[in-house]
């Protein structure tokens, strides 16, 4: 399924804090969005009660209901729509609880920039879409918890129609990673998924966290060569002063392949 916009329905009590998401999203004029504000928890249950909304920016704080109850009802009103948590800098553990409960992410008033609000909206279509479309079916690398070639190609396509729509630039990183068999011939399978592990962790503190990043080979036949594909947006935010290879050390301790 590819997406060519993304109906939106804010729903927050507070005028200056609507005002601030719409200000954001401005900042990206070539975006696709829609965006509906729903002024309380009582109105925004009521519009999604229709059809036709993607996405749903949610206050924890409103004048009805307040803190994860209020996440709790609008989940129960719209099961199939994704909800972003819109919460204050106080109440972040709150936000992440939500997470926890289902909440694809959360925004910290004050905090809000226009080129990372519109990935985190768009990213949580994505991850709620493939949840869907995958039905029941992993879309995760069980050893290092990346996506795996299935999770990849599905939001790859998205990525793909965000970049077209909105004439942005979509960077495509391959790595292959050499030497995997031999650690796991001289070392053993445990010391192969350590170095896996790692070269996957590395990926996580060099690209962001909105970017797509995936484990594509070696995952039936471990002592194969194995490669890893990361999509991101213009150029990573910095590079890892670790080593993305066999020779990555692990924290817990020497490293008899080291």
């Amino acid at each position: 399924m590819v997406i060519s916009s993304i109906r939106t329905l804010l729903i927050e009590d507070n005028p200056a804090d609507a005002r601030v998401i719409r200000e954001a999203l401005a900042e990206v004029p070539e975006a696709a969005f829609e965006v509906e504000w729903a002024e309380g928890l009582a109105k925004g249950l009521e519009k999604l009660e229709g059809e036709g909304v993607d996405l749903v920016l949610l206050g924890l704080h409103l004048p009805e209901s307040r803190g994860l109850a209020t996440f709790a009802t609008t989940q129960a009103c719209a099961p199939d729509v994704p909800i972003i948590v819109w919460t204050g800098l106080d109440d972040r553990e709150l936000a992440l609880k939500a997470v926890r409960d289902g909440a694809q992410d959360y925004l910290v008033k004050g905090q809000v920039e226009g080129p990372s609000l519109v990935r985190s909206m768009q990213n949580a279509v994505m991850r709620h879409r493939l949840q869907r479309e995958t039905d029941g079916h992993t879309s995760k690398d069980e050893l290092t918890g990346l996506y795996n070639r299935q999770g990849f190609l599905a939001l790859g396509e998205q990525l793909l129609r965000f970049a077209d729509l909105g004439k942005r630039t979509l960077t495509l990183v391959h790595a292959d990673v050499d030497g995997l068999e031999k650690i796991n011939q001289a070392f053993g399978r445990e010391e192969g998924d350590a170095a896996l592990r790692d070269i996957a962790e590395a990926l996580r503190a060099t690209f962001r966290e909105s970017d797509l990043i995936a484990r594509v080979g070696g995952m039936n036949s471990p002592g194969c060569a194995c490669a890893f594909v990361t999509a991101t947006w213009g150029k990573p935010r910095h590079c890892s002063s670790r080593p993305c290879g066999p020779a990555t050390a692990r924290e817990s301790g020497p490293t008899p392949w080291r």
